[in-house]
């Protein structure tokens, strides 16, 4: 079974018929057109053999070669909200002052942020209506997630010990303006940390705590060292005790310029934006708290599209990220169950930075962060080559949705939490549409939209469909329907409700592909570099490889469908057939016994291994990623289901596919590969392996520059007892996984991007 060897690759010609064709064009943009860009300059031979190997069509290459442009200075507002300083926005919000409105937080909605949008403590779903459930809690019941029987913080379903306590919450004054702070804040009582009895003292399902543990007099609540202590899960707020206040996580940190709460930036007066970016007409640019009394920040903030003056050039694609009613995702982040939930990073008690790696959907606000600091991104719509959507659909299918009752976006308790998503995307679909004229004048095709969930953008409504959409799961075969063993996942499952949503919800998915190779992108997904520890292409000792092939992980023998079997199926044949014993095969949710050390890590598994199993779950999985940043050889059993990057690098160069038909020959297949073959593969995991990691991001590039920094000696003494071999020192943002994506987006820009050739018929060429 022999493998294709790509090796290096150039540039592919672009012919001179084609270059006039293009230049003669009408309804491009002056310098925008494929023809001007590649009239002016080419990508290097040089730079195409050393950083184009291994991939597919002439992208790449591309965007080295094109000529910078001047920068503008940023636009500034000049509308004012209606109700004035310093009332502006109910005291609560901040003031877009491009277009005249409001941006509310958590607990507040309106123009003017002074209608009250309550989060309560619902113990149970409504059972009719359109407001949320607010019967008090009994506690010798069960209920939702975060139900309360103390006192609850309505603007985001947060519990606290009541005031009647030593160390309860004392909300402020009734006379207080909106938005002030308590007057004590109090211990929190979250979910996990609940009583066990109702308030008759009777056994209780609410918790799993002694009551007497809680309130009496060395509780909780009322001792300044108390027997207990309960978890400190809101964001902001740590110590054994929950007393210490440190920084909340906000995509870029408010720019420097505003407060963080819980996601919210709460910005200074004269700034506004998701991440307090615009300034008003009047105020000059000055830098922030990162360069004063919160040097913590400094590694989180990076806003060259707000600079004044900017940078002297930049170069395309230039990329409008759109200010979102926060509903749509701040204040998700606000609603969140705990702090490590729904973000890519958080900081600790002493403000020291926590990568969240264990986290597998941090794609979400990570790649919102990493295009709010972009050099690519642009505050001035009108110039934008692609317009970035940052909705948080993955965070509100967990942990938002169902924990309390609201926000449902339209569908009530009776819709599922991927119905609520779509419901969630149409509405912010309808959103930009009103409110700006971007999505009608390219029909969307400009447009991008990530959706990280399990089965990656199946359930994207037909609305949407237009965009580029970027997701972790590229499957391909259609018509589909929803393969998840969970069932509020199940995107086939057409719930309606007489009320709430009669119109049902398949008639919102129409008839689609869930990915569609000629727009879309599968993307790695976002983990630190601390995640591949053990990586010789991070610098590590390189290991004998002497395990064949690895897998680690979920089986879940008792549910069939997860994984469409495979991973059931490769471990009964792993027990039964004793694979390691006899191959040095391994699939199973434990480390083999015999012949490996039980202390080995996963890092190190998968460094010592030759191939590793690319296998689903849910939907997507980790392991195609993983294994390409430990060097290791993908094999990848998901029929019909293509990788990270398929569309755009040669993954059969550098990886194996092994069909679900044929799992019982894995050891036949995998063992009968040359050494010759192998090598070839290694070779080209070597070349694209950085492609497959988000080191552009700021935060991780400054991890693996230490890293490799830290390893650099040793690894140049050690032996090379396997390849691919430690690299020698490069620049981590240069052709990583965001580089790749921003070199595919302008590659594109004659087909994608807002300024493409239109046809006559209103089409768009393509040539």
């Amino acid at each position: 079974m022999a493998v294709g060897w790509s090796g290096t690759r150039e540039l592919a010609a672009v012919s001179p018929e084609r270059l006039r064709n293009l230049a003669s064009a009408g309804g491009a943009t002056p310098g925008n057109a494929l023809a001007d860009r590649l009239n002016t300059a080419q990508p290097s031979p040089e730079d195409t053999a050393k950083r184009c190997g291994a991939t597919k069509g002439n992208w790449c290459g591309q965007y080295w070669a094109q000529k910078a442009v001047p920068s503008r200075p940023p636009p500034l507002g000049t509308k004012p909200c209606l109700w004035g300083d310093p009332a502006t926005c109910n005291f609560v919000g901040v003031c877009d002052a491009l277009m005249g409105v409001c941006r509310c937080p958590a607990g507040w909605m309106g123009d003017d942020c002074s209608v009250r949008m309550k989060r309560p403590c619902s113990q149970w779903g409504r059972p009719h209506g359109f407001e949320p459930y607010i019967e008090p809690t009994d506690p010798r019941l069960g209920g939702m997630t975060l139900a309360c029987a103390d006192l609850c913080d309505e603007d985001i379903a947060h519990c606290y010990c009541n005031e009647t306590y030593a160390y309860g919450r004392i909300p402020p004054d009734v006379h207080s303006p909106p938005g002030s702070p308590p007057l004590r804040f109090g211990r929190p009582i979250p979910h996990n940390c609940r009583r066990n009895t109702g308030f008759d003292g009777s056994p209780g399902n609410f918790g799993t705590v002694d009551t007497d543990k809680l309130y009496g007099e060395k509780g909780w609540c009322q001792a300044e060292e108390p027997e207990v202590i309960c978890p400190c899960l809101l964001d902001g707020v740590g110590g054994k005790t929950c007393s210490v206040f440190h920084e909340a996580f906000c995509p870029n940190q408010c720019n420097g310029h505003g407060e963080c709460n819980l996601g919210f930036c709460k910005c200074q007066a004269g700034w506004w934006g998701h991440d307090c970016a615009y300034r008003l007409q009047g105020v000059p640019w000055s830098p922030g708290m990162e360069d004063g009394d919160r040097p913590w920040l400094k590694p989180f903030v990076h806003t060259p599209a707000a600079w004044d003056p900017p940078l002297p050039t930049r170069k395309r694609p230039f990329i409008y990220v759109y200010e979102l009613p926060p509903i749509y995702n701040a204040v998700l982040l606000s609603y969140r169950t705990e702090k490590a939930h729904c973000v890519v990073r958080f900081f600790d008690e002493h403000n020291g930075t926590v990568m969240n790696d264990p986290h597998l959907h941090n794609l979400e606000t990570g790649l919102h962060e990493m295009l709010l600091q972009s050099e690519h991104r642009t505050l001035d719509p009108s110039e934008a080559d692609y317009f970035y959507v940052p909705v948080y659909t993955r965070c509100l299918i967990y942990p938002v949705a169902f924990a309390t009752d609201f926000p449902y976006f339209h569908g009530g308790p009776a819709a599922s939490r991927i119905g609520a998503a779509s419901n969630l995307l149409l509405e912010v679909f309808h959103w930009i549409r009103s409110h700006h004229p971007w999505w009608d004048r390219s029909g969307g095709r400009d447009h991008i939209i990530l959706s990280v969930h399990d089965e990656g953008s199946c359930w994207v409504p037909a609305a949407l469909r237009p965009a580029i959409i970027l997701s972790h799961w590229g499957r391909i075969d259609f018509p589909h329907t929803s393969q998840t063993s969970f069932g509020p996942d199940n995107y086939s499952l057409n719930i309606t409700h007489p009320v709430w949503q009669p119109e049902g919800h398949l008639g919102k998915l129409g008839a689609f592909p869930c990915y569609d190779p000629r727009k879309d992108l599968t993307v790695p997904l976002m983990w630190s570099p601390n995640k591949y520890g053990s990586s010789p292409l991070l610098g590590a000792p390189t290991r004998e490889r002497h395990i064949l092939a690895f897998f680690k992980g979920r089986v879940m023998e008792d549910k069939p469908a997860y994984s469409r079997g495979t991973r059931q199926f490769l471990a009964k044949m792993t027990r039964n057939d004793d694979w390691w014993g006899k191959y040095r095969i391994h699939v199973g949710e434990a480390m083999p016994k015999g012949n490996i050390s039980e202390s080995t890590s996963y890092s190190e598994a998968l460094a010592s291994s030759v191939f590793c199993f690319s296998l689903m779950g849910e939907g997507w999985g980790s392991r195609f990623d993983e294994a390409v940043l430990h060097g290791c050889i993908p094999v990848l059993i998901h029929d019909e289901v293509e990788p990270s990057w398929n569309s755009i690098l040669a993954v059969e160069t550098y990886s194996v596919r092994i069909a679900h038909k044929d799992m019982k020959r894995v050891p036949e297949i995998l063992r009968g590969f040359s050494e010759e073959e192998i090598a070839r593969m290694q070779a080209n995991v070597a070349r694209v392996w950085r492609r497959h990691i988000w080191t552009g991001y700021r935060p991780y590039n400054q991890v693996v520059q230490q890293l490799l920094a830290e390893r650099r000696n040793g690894s140049r003494t050690a032996p090379v007892l396997s390849r691919p071999k430690p690299p020698e020192a490069y620049n981590p943002a240069e052709d990583d996984a965001l580089d790749t994506l921003i070199q595919w987006l302008y590659s594109r820009l004659d087909d994608l991007g807002a300024h493409a050739r239109e046809t006559s018929s209103g089409g768009v060429a393509r040539q």
